[in-house]
């Protein structure tokens, strides 16, 4: 079914197209998109798929196309000198070219109001680090080429767009880790998938992915924190399937429901996988460079390469956390030393209010292409930088 926003509301998107399951036991499809190209999609049951692709629409048309500078200034204008040498720092390593300290402190940015985690004060960091657009941005951009949705949240909600950010951008820290040091907590057994899918409509579509090849379930939870975070990996060994790898990923407070939401994931993007593959679509065509990497992964060789893992159970770091909530993450935070900054814009989409939000920190990962332009020391890094493998740091995590 195919609605299009024939009135022409500047604040709706131009078409939404739902794909109905073919059995009532798998997930409907959505996809929503407009005419400048931005898109969202999304997958599960009932209205959850049409949710879920409006929300990632949402999301992606404003860090895109809506987010603006507000003022021109150096770095230390409202930031510590401890802030300065953490953003300086970081832009050292995402540069695309040589860039002393010095320089970054010099260095005439363009600057977006946001609020501190530690405390909610208001402060101005680079835009760069906010808007995935290079538009208007040209004189930063070379020190942050490679920006990415890691940490972009929208919701109806205020508390659960800024939860929704700060998880999002720590389950990315996780997968990270995970890549480049191979390990897990543990990988989930055949027998505990059954026993938390019992009774969820998921349930149908984990065994037709196992029924069709291999599905690897890894715990890559960082103990430190609150919650349990999933990555799901399909691999296909046989040469007349589409889709040879695939992946996802969620983090929530509850393992049964991180399960549920992984494996959707996952089927979004096998979904599209395999229909790209079967009108045979030319991947270099493919604009967002992370999708048009991730294509280029689909052989059964990289679900081999992910699934080779070692178990560090780390029970001595355990938390003990009384709820999966944005104040305990921001305690964990602060006890380790990270600091962090959450960009927010109240608006109305159609009359009903909304918040947009990012959560950035050069304590951690910026972004996600851990092959170049990253900044691999980092507060959080020091805790595993032994660990890294040379071999995976040359490569980038094989994820949408």
């Amino acid at each position: 079914m195919k609605l299009v926003n024939a009135m022409q509301k500047p604040d709706l998107p131009g078409i939404l197209l739902l794909q109905p399951a073919g059995l009532l036991s798998l997930p409907n499809s959505v996809e929503v998109s407009d005419a400048l190209s931005v898109n969202g999609s999304g997958v599960g049951g009932g209205a959850r798929s049409i949710k879920a692709a409006l929300g990632e629409y949402f999301e992606r048309r404003h860090f895109y196309r809506e987010l603006l500078s507000t003022k021109n200034g150096v770095l230390n204008e409202s930031l510590t000198k401890i802030e300065v040498d953490s953003f300086a720092r970081a832009l050292t390593q995402t540069a695309s070219k040589f860039v002393s300290v010095d320089e970054i402190e010099k260095h005439q940015f363009s600057l977006t109001r946001v609020m501190r985690a530690s405390d909610f004060s208001e402060c101005f960091i680079p835009t760069i680090t906010i808007s995935l657009s290079a538009y208007g941005l040209e004189k930063d951009n070379f020190l942050y080429p490679l920006r990415d949705t890691c940490g972009c949240s929208f919701h109806w909600d205020l508390n659960v767009a800024f939860l929704g950010a700060i998880k999002e951008y720590l389950e990315r820290q996780f997968l990270i880790r995970f890549w480049l040091t191979k390990q897990c907590r543990s990988l989930i057994s055949r027998v505990e998938v059954e026993s938390l899918l019992a009774g969820r409509n998921v349930k149908c579509l984990y065994d037709a992915l196992t029924f069709s090849g291999e599905v690897s379930i890894f715990d890559i939870s960082d103990n430190r924190f609150p919650g349990v975070c999933l990555l799901v990996v399909y691999g296909q060994k046989k040469a007349n399937h589409h889709v040879k790898y695939c992946a996802g990923m969620s983090y929530c407070g509850e393992v049964a429901e991180a399960l549920e939401k992984s494996v959707l994931e996952l089927w979004q993007t096998y979904r599209f996988m395999d229909l790209f593959k079967a009108i045979e679509s030319d991947e270099d065509k493919v604009e967002d460079s992370y999708l048009r990497y991730f294509l280029s992964c689909n052989d059964y060789i990289t679900y081999q390469e992910i699934t080779d893992y070692v178990v560090v159970a780390d029970e001595q770091n355990r938390g003990n956390f009384s709820a999966f909530s944005l104040e305990v993450f921001l305690s964990v935070l602060k006890k380790l030393g990270i600091m962090g900054y959450f960009y927010s814009k109240c608006s109305n989409v159609n009359g009903v209010s909304c918040v947009f939000t990012k959560y950035i920190s050069p304590d951690l990962f910026l972004h996600m292409d851990n092959s170049k332009n990253i900044n691999l020391k980092n507060r959080y890094s020091e805790n595993f930088e032994s660990s890294i493998l040379s071999s995976r740091l040359e490569t980038m995590v094989p994820f949408p």
